[in-house]
């Protein structure tokens, strides 16, 4: 499930290109900003590792993608929460991102309207990219909680 999350993203990359490509889109590249992916993830670590889920967040991969088994039902919890949070932190850091994006934007915009309609696309960047780690993130949060009805049924 997690790798069909992943063929998602990338199908819909190479969709995006072939649209620019065909004139439907103005360009691939304006869609890539790495300077906003950044700002994610400096925002969503330490957002993170305040709350002291960052190891739990890990585990949660290796409950999914691994594996390990989980020794208790509160193993199970704190992965599934880990995963939820930063999902959550993600999409605030997103949110974040645009707003300084477009305050940046309007702050410096003199008459031109090519420069506005620039800097706004490459504004709204960090919350794409935090909708699409989130979109990645679904499926694992979902087996968790599938692990974790698994787990209780076993234990009657």
């Amino acid at each position: 499930m997690y790798l069909l999350a992943i063929l998602g993203v990338i199908l819909s990359v190479v969709l995006m290109g072939t649209m620019s490509e065909m004139g439907m889109m103005n360009s691939l590249g304006s869609c890539i900003d790495v300077y906003s992916l950044l700002l994610v993830v400096i925002i969503v670590i330490p957002v993170m590792a305040s709350m002291g889920m960052l190891k739990d967040f890990n585990l949660a991969f290796k409950l999914t993608l691994g594996k390990k088994q989980a020794s208790s039902l509160s193993e199970l919890k704190r992965a599934k929460q880990a995963v939820s949070y930063f999902i959550r932190s993600t999409l605030c850091a997103g949110a974040v991102g645009t707003l300084f994006g477009v305050i940046q934007v309007l702050s410096f915009f003199r008459d031109e309207l090519a420069q506005l309609t620039a800097g706004l696309g490459v504004a709204v960047c960090s919350l794409l990219y935090a909708f699409v780690i989130a979109i990645v993130l679904l499926p694992i949060e979902a087996r968790l909680e599938r692990k974790m009805i698994e787990f209780m049924e076993n234990e009657e």
